[in-house]
């Protein structure tokens, strides 16, 4: 049973309103983890949801960021809050409310064993100050078989745990995908219950339902202290369209919408943004651009923002996206994965669902293990492969995350140098079918042979000793192949034919 770590909580007196927090010099919070204030309010009128609360929180260095409060239910204002810099922090509250303005407080962040934020560098993805990575969005099924169960269900059932324990130890997924944030239990949706979708039922636009909103945070606590964060797709389309529930473009209650999804979840290290399903349905480009901007001014911490175009999507890539999320129900070829990684200036996520269980995009598992290869050796292209739509086969789910599971393994423990330098270069192949290259020239090189077989790589213009290893992608068995010596052509032949193989080079 996964345990979270309590919180200290140290109460402060104010002029009408009461803070909960970590404060003094024994108040200590850990790099990346959530640092917490609350605000008891016993004066409020109106919509709880439409008081602004925000907090500047200075760091050791002096940075400032500025972070939006959320009501939390019973008189209290809550701000949840993420340090990302070592040391003593001071911070203090900003509201009209007079009961919630003025307050101020400090804590102490230290060192943490979690991994940094995930942040774009160039055209890579990486770990803040640290190496490149390559994010896996994943949507955990829940034994059930129902599309809601891993959101709707309380974090402390032992199937939500074991669901996050599977992500993260046999996929290696960096994102959990948990359906569109504003799901309306109405149509497809008609069965999900209230604990699985964010508005009071009747109430859409208006009255956030808390008690998925607390559980969700949960669910991302843990989430987080497995090196996990969540892919925040806001809306879908169709009959669950947001205009169907009065959330029009730049209205109150889409705005209302943007600040509490900011407040609740951009805590967490590992968060991308996105708008929507086909978005170009109800929403323009200028919007998409409105949209990216906003989200890029009002989250402190600059999570990756996009807005989904190519397939059905339609739409734009905004002008502040700082990643680029990929539409399109089929597997790209080696050629569509080279022209997205050559068109673009930001790194890439296919966040169109892979699913092998719906007819769409006619998936397996096979396709499923050619694309995250692909994915990976052509500049880490973030993916989503979903085993959560249609009628759930476990051991499909158990061996199709078995064999993601070895990729991300072999990207993240295999590789010898940083991912950020593995490029495509294919050139250097100069015989054999379906085989595609990425290399760090001189240092490193992976080879994906789809099909098995013979190839030749051309080492003319290196002449280094080099290591060479057979992975196999479909059980992770490691075959040692001896030693070569840069200068000329090298011939190689997969172990077995006619099924897929990666060849390792490298130099000590």
């Amino acid at each position: 049973m996964f345990s979270f770590r309590s919180y200290l909580i140290v109460l402060f007196f104010g002029m009408s309103a009461s803070c909960f927090a970590f404060s003094g010099s024994s108040a200590k919070v850990e790099m990346w983890k959530r640092f917490e204030i609350s605000f008891e309010n016993l004066s409020w009128q109106g919509n709880p949801f439409d008081i602004i609360l925000e907090a500047t929180f200075t760091s050791p260095s002096g940075r400032t960021l500025k972070h939006f409060g959320f009501y939390a239910g019973k008189n209290v204002w809550k701000i949840y809050f993420m340090p990302d810099e070592k040391g003593n922090w001071t911070w203090q509250t900003h509201s009209e409310d007079v009961d919630l303005d003025g307050k101020s407080g400090k804590f102490t962040c230290i060192n943490s064993s979690l991994d940094a934020q995930l942040v774009p560098e160039g055209k890579h993805w990486r770990l803040k100050a640290g190496k490149g990575d390559f994010p896996v969005i994943w949507s955990p099924p829940y034994p059930d078989g129902t599309h809601w169960g891993f959101r709707g269900n309380n974090t402390s059932d032992p199937k939500v745990q074991e669901a996050l324990k599977f992500a993260d130890e046999v996929v290696g997924a960096r994102i959990l995908g948990i359906g569109d944030l504003v799901t309306v239990p109405i149509d497809w949706a008609k069965d999900w219950p209230q604990s699985a979708v964010p508005y009071v039922k009747g109430k859409e636009g208006d009255e956030f339902y808390l008690p998925f909103w607390d559980n969700l945070n949960a669910l991302m606590d843990a989430a987080r202290d497995r090196n996990m964060g969540v892919y925040v797709m806001l809306y879908s389309d169709d009959a669950l369209t947001p205009d169907n529930f009065g959330i029009k473009p730049r209205s109150e209650k889409e705005l209302r919408l943007f600040r509490y999804v900011i407040a609740r979840l951009a805590c967490y290290p590992h968060i991308l943004w996105d708008s929507g399903i086909d978005i170009s349905e109800y929403r323009n480009n200028e919007w998409i651009n409105w949209y990216a901007s906003w989200f890029y001014t009002h989250d402190a911490w600059k999570h990756p923002v996009s807005s989904r175009s190519g397939g059905g999507s339609g739409g734009i890539m905004p002008e502040k996206g700082t990643y680029y999320s990929v539409g399109g129900a089929t597997l790209p070829s080696r050629s569509d994965f080279l022209n997205f990684l050559e068109n673009t200036q930001v790194p890439i996520a296919h966040t169109d669902h892979w699913r092998p269980f719906i007819k769409r995009g006619n998936w397996n598992i096979k396709k499923l293990r050619l694309a995250t290869w692909r994915c990976g050796l052509t500049g880490a292209q973030a993916l989503f492969p979903d085993f959560n739509q249609g009628i759930i086969q476990f051991d499909v789910v158990d061996e199709g995350a078995k064999q993601i599971g070895i990729a991300t393994h072999f990207f993240k423990n295999e590789l010898r140098f940083d991912l950020l330098d593995l490029l495509p270069h294919d050139e250097l192949i100069l015989e054999g079918d379906n085989v595609i290259l990425a290399a760090n020239p001189g240092n490193e090189y992976v080879v994906y042979a789809e099909d098995g077989g013979s190839f030749s790589i051309d080492f003319s213009d290196v002449h280094q000793t080099f290591t060479t290893e057979w992975y196999n992608p479909l059980n992770e068995e490691i075959i040692p192949n001896g030693k070569i010596k840069g200068g000329s052509i090298q011939p190689f032949n997969t172990p077995t034919k006619a099924t897929d193989w990666v060849l390792h080079i490298y130099r000590r």
